[in-house]
């Protein structure tokens, strides 16, 4: 599975909402894409970014986004289209809580199932994290093509596995407005100080 698997985080670009590039917004005096990398490289999966906006990666393989619609489906598809892997285990650089330990279901699922698979709350499918077939990348192409941008929409349309979630929703955070960012700051204690690499 490790072979064929690679974690893609989605790097979009200067936020509306905030106004600067998420992935640089600084923790602990790292970089957020940094700080996302850091939790899922204990999987031992490649990492990549997909970014709309050049920036310094610190190493981390970046890849500009190629498609040009203002929307999380066209990283989806520069990954897709440019890597050559089976699996990819998206996420998104605005998710920072996220860890390896909420990645590891979707992993052993999609290797029993052979499918894509999207975790679900209260029954509604989750885009990020998720499991995504790179056999799919013709089908969302498609949707791309017809407008079709809305994420849960489209992996809605593709086969898959529904997990529901049963772990901390807080993992599930996204920094899209101030207060997130206030949000995400006021817990970071609790969540990033279990990783040694935030000494």
């Amino acid at each position: 599975m490790s072979s064929s698997t690679a974690v893609v985080i989605l790097c979009g670009g200067v936020s509306r909402r905030l106004g600067v590039s998420k992935a640089l917004m600084q923790v602990n005096g790292k970089p957020l894409f940094k700080v996302v990398e850091e939790n899922l490289s204990p999987l031992g999966l490649p990492v990549y970014l997909v970014s709309k906006v050049p920036f310094e990666s610190g190493g981390v393989p970046l890849i500009l986004d190629i498609f040009e619609a203002d929307t999380p489906l066209a990283g989806v598809l520069t990954a897709l289209t440019t890597l050559q892997y089976q699996n990819y285990l998206f996420t998104a650089v605005d998710m920072p809580i996220l860890r390896k330990e909420a990645s590891l279901s979707l992993l052993k699922h999609a290797y029993e199932h052979e499918s894509s698979v999207f975790y679900s709350i209260n029954g509604f499918l989750q885009p990020f994290p998720s499991l995504v077939q790179g056999s799919v990348a013709k089908h969302i192409l498609a949707c791309y093509h017809q407008h079709l941008y809305k994420l849960t929409e489209v992996f809605s349309s593709i086969p898959h596995v529904l997990l529901p979630y049963t772990g901390d929703l807080n993992v599930f955070l996204n920094v899209n407005t101030w207060k997130d960012w206030e949000s995400f700051q006021a817990s970071a204690p609790y969540y990033l100080p279990m990783h040694d690499h935030f000494a």
